[in-house]
């Protein structure tokens, strides 16, 4: 399992982050890089739980581990201390993707079909994933929501506390209000106008050709991690959460979207 596994940096760099997570850090170091390695493993292969290798653990108690984390946000706090803290070329990428739902991802007792980030749109049960990159390409925040929802509503969400000076964004997050917003926090928005504008703002089309980047990205991580089809996975659980992509140090998911009602984040470890 070492193609699967963390190198040394990269799990130095992660325990140095958990242990400023109450609750999360154990005194018993081995047993939490096994089962980080063990979400890791789940996330990268899309096996089922219950076919975990046994080197890494009790598949119930490696699942519902994660599955308390997932919900408490630790691994979104451990992406946020980890990623870049300021984007390379002081640029923002945004950009979806659509990702289809299985027959049984939806239905879980307890819960509904947006708490599981699902929707229907004229694809079907879906779930979308928003992603933000930087100028190489390095994933900064993901977003999961229902497949129906537009990506302008997470365009602000996606961008928070990055700061950069340009963004380049399709014609999807095409808004008066986006760009003014922007504009308030030093970023200017590079998006082709819509044919319909009487007076289009100005933009770069030299900067706009990079959002191939994040493109590229969310295409990479549909290639390399496993898409949030697997009922046993739903998307606010965290699909993203602990796995690794190609250029980042680490990431985690960043749901907008409501826990399940039947969950109970404040319990035990």
């Amino acid at each position: 399992m070492t193609r699967m596994s963390l190198d040394d940096a990269q799990r130095v760099s992660l325990m140095l982050v958990l242990q400023q997570i109450p609750l999360a850090w154990k005194h018993d170091e081995g047993a939490l890089r096994r089962f980080v390695e063990a979400a890791l493993w789940i996330g990268r292969t899309g096996a089922p739980w219950r076919d975990l290798p046994k080197a890494l653990g009790l598949w119930s108690s490696v699942y519902h581990r994660w599955r308390r984390w997932c919900l408490r946000g630790w691994w979104e706090l451990a992406f946020e201390a980890l990623r870049p803290a300021l984007p390379a070329d002081g640029m923002v990428l945004l950009d979806s993707t659509t990702c289809k739902g299985d027959r049984t991802a939806s239905g879980a007792v307890g819960s509904t079909p947006s708490a599981e980030g699902l929707g229907r749109s004229r694809g079907g049960l879906c779930s979308k994933l928003h992603a933000c990159a930087d100028g190489a390409g390095q994933v900064l925040r993901l977003i999961a929501s229902p497949g129906h929802h537009a990506d302008l509503r997470y365009a602000d969400a996606l961008a928070s506390g990055i700061p950069a000076c340009d963004a380049a964004l399709d014609r999807g997050y095409v808004s008066a209000a986006l760009r003014a917003a922007f504009a308030a926090e030093g970023c200017t928005i590079h998006t082709p106008p819509k044919r319909i504008m009487v007076d289009p703002p100005a933009w770069n089309a030299k900067l706009y050709a990079r959002r191939h980047h994040v493109e590229n990205l969310l295409s990479s991580l549909k290639d390399w991690a496993v898409p949030p089809s697997d009922a046993t996975r739903p998307v606010v659980a965290g699909w993203a959460s602990p796995i690794l992509p190609p250029r980042s140090s680490t990431y985690a998911s960043r749901s907008p979207v409501t826990h399940p009602s039947n969950e109970n984040p404040s319990g035990g470890r």
